[in-house]
C-alpha cells in the first residue's frame, strides 16, 4: 500500500451536489483528509475559472492551489504556475462556429469570464459560479484559456463533432451534457498533472483523484488511484480503482472511508 501525497478533486458534480452545494459529509471527508493518519495536501481541479473556484475553496478551508479552466490554468496562492491560452485564430473560429449553432458563448481569460449578451443559459451559469460574464465583442478576445458553449444536447453534440474535424488545435469535451467546453489541445487536467508532479515533486502513484464528466478521464488515468463519482460517465467508471456513490449521496465521504479502511492506496 502507498500513502496517498497528493489528492485531486474536481468540482462540479464530484464536490459539489446537483444544485451545487457542499455537503457537510463532504465537509467531514476534506477534514478527515487533512488532519487523518493519510493526511496529504489537496488540490482542486476544474473546468470553472480561478473566481469562481476561489469560494469553493475558502469553504472547504484549503489554500487556493487548483487547476482551473480544464487544464489551461494552474495556480497557488494566487500565482500563477501554468498558462495555456488557445491560438487567437482557434478562438476566432470555436467563437464563430458556436453563433452559427445558436449556442450560448462563454469565453474565459485567465480571471475574466466575457459574453456577447446576457441569455438564459449565462444567466444559469452565473447563478451556478456567483458572478456576472462581462457583455462585450467577442471578436475583440484574443486569449482565451477556454471557451464554454451551452444549448440543447443534440446541439452541443454536433458543435462538439464540428469542432474535431475544422479546429483540430482544440479539445473539446463535455462536462455535462448541456455543457462544451473547449481548451488548447495540449491542455487537459491529466497534462496538469503532469505539471504539478513535477512542481510539488510528487509521484503519479501517490496521487489520488475523483471526478465525474469526460472532462475528468485524463486526470483518472494519470493518477495512481482514480475514484468515479456515482452518477460519472461510464467511461470513468471503466477506468477508476472504486466507484463510489453520487454526489448527492455522500459520494465523496464514502470513498474517503474505503481509502482509510485500505490504509492506503495499491
Amino acid at each position: 500500500m502507498l500513502n496517498p501525497k497528493l489528492y485531486i478533486f474536481d468540482i462540479d458534480g464530484t464536490l459539489l451536489t446537483t444544485d451545487y452545494k457542499i455537503l457537510p459529509s463532504t465537509k467531514k471527508a476534506m477534514k478527515l483528509l487533512a488532519e487523518g493518519k493519510l493526511s496529504a495536501p489537496i488540490m482542486l481541479a476544474s473546468a470553472r475559472s480561478p473566481k469562481a473556484i476561489d469560494p469553493i475553496a475558502r469553504e472547504l478551508d484549503l489554500s487556493p492551489f487548483y487547476i482551473s479552466l480544464n487544464g489551461a490554468f494552474i495556480v497557488q496562492n494566487e500565482k500563477v504556475l501554468y498558462d495555456r491560452p488557445m491560438e487567437p485564430s482557434a478562438t476566432q473560429r470555436v467563437i464563430e462556429i458556436g453563433q452559427e449553432e445558436g449556442l450560448s458563448v462563454n469565453v474565459y481569460s485567465r480571471w475574466d469570464w466575457f459574453i456577447n449578451e446576457v441569455n438564459p443559459w449565462s444567466t444559469h451559469e452565473a447563478k451556478m459560479v456567483g458572478w456576472e460574464g462581462e457583455v462585450r465583442d467577442l471578436s475583440t478576445v484574443h486569449e482565451a484559456h477556454k471557451i464554454l458553449l451551452l444549448g440543447e444536447q443534440d446541439e452541443i453534440l454536433k458543435v462538439q463533432r464540428r469542432l474535431t474535424e475544422e479546429v483540430p488545435s482544440v479539445a473539446a469535451h463535455r462536462s455535462i451534457p448541456h455543457y462544451l467546453e473547449i481548451v488548447d489541445a495540449s491542455a487537459s487536467k491529466g497534462q496538469a498533472l503532469e505539471l504539478v508532479s513535477e512542481l510539488i515533486s510528487v509521484g503519479f502513484a501517490n496521487m489520488v483523484a475523483f471526478g465525474d464528466g469526460e472532462n475528468d478521464l485524463a486526470m483518472l488515468k494519470t493518477a495512481g488511484f482514480a475514484v468515479a463519482m456515482g452518477n460519472a460517465h461510464q467511461s470513468l467508471k471503466d477506468e477508476a480503482d472504486f466507484v463510489t456513490s453520487s454526489n448527492d449521496e455522500d459520494g465523496i465521504y464514502r470513498a474517503v472511508l474505503k481509502i482509510l479502511e485500505l490504509g492506503g492506496v495499491r
